[in-house]
């Protein structure tokens, strides 16, 4: 985790022995940590070509591994850009744990025997019936319509975020019913730990989402 922390930002056209490497957009030591991928810690080898630009995910919650897919918007993370120096198969890191962005430097395996699998044997999934669990830990970008009723899942376990799926049902939570005033795309909280429910408030940016395990409640 010390790599966003080291530099503000890091010099456009800065070269490695491995390729250009640069920030773009915000600098990464203003966020929280990365979300380590509970179930993608594995690095992924990648086919990469000689002089193409790729943006590396530093938030970890792209559904396009080890890329950026837009994902990180609005959480405050920004993606690694870099340019192959050549035509080859790189293992680049998916655990956001990496001291040598975007290559992995095998710090999954400490990643995987340490905190997350600690967590998980001191934690159990099934949480108190009265106690959201954390959905998510980014919001979801959402075009919501002028006078419709929409559920927002307050429970954290439907499987349709951050929609109401019916899973409250063995819990005592029940759904956020809302209706929008106006046609427009807004943000809606996953990570169930807002203050202005549906709509996300930044809560998901604090030490105890970003570190928890999707699934459990803080």
């Amino acid at each position: 985790k010390q790599w966003y922390q080291r530099r503000v930002a890091i010099t456009a056209g800065t070269t490695s022995k491995l390729g250009r490497v640069d920030f773009i957009g915000r600098a990464l030591s203003s966020v929280s940590p990365p979300i380590v991928p509970s179930n993608r810690n594995i690095p992924a080898p990648t086919k990469v070509e000689a002089g193409k630009v790729y943006k590396w995910c530093t938030c970890g919650q792209t559904a396009t591994q080890p890329f950026c897919d837009g994902t990180h918007r609005g959480s405050g993370f920004v993606p690694l850009k870099w340019t192959a120096p050549k035509s080859k198969s790189e293992l680049l890191c998916c655990c956001k744990n990496t001291h040598n962005p975007p290559f992995c430097d095998m710090t999954h395996f400490k990643v995987m025997g340490g905190n997350l699998f600690s967590r998980l044997s001191s934690k159990t999934l099934e949480d108190s019936k009265d106690v959201p669990l954390v959905a998510g830990r980014l919001p979801s970008y959402q075009n919501l319509e002028e006078g419709k009723t929409y559920l927002w899942c307050a429970c954290g376990r439907s499987s349709e975020q951050p929609f109401c799926d019916g899973s409250h049902s063995c819990t005592n939570i029940k759904p956020l019913s809302f209706t929008p005033e106006k046609t427009k795309p807004r943000w809606l909280c996953t990570c169930k730990q807002t203050k202005n429910a549906p709509y996300c408030d930044a809560s998901h940016l604090d030490v105890e989402v970003q570190t928890a395990v999707e699934g459990t409640s803080i």
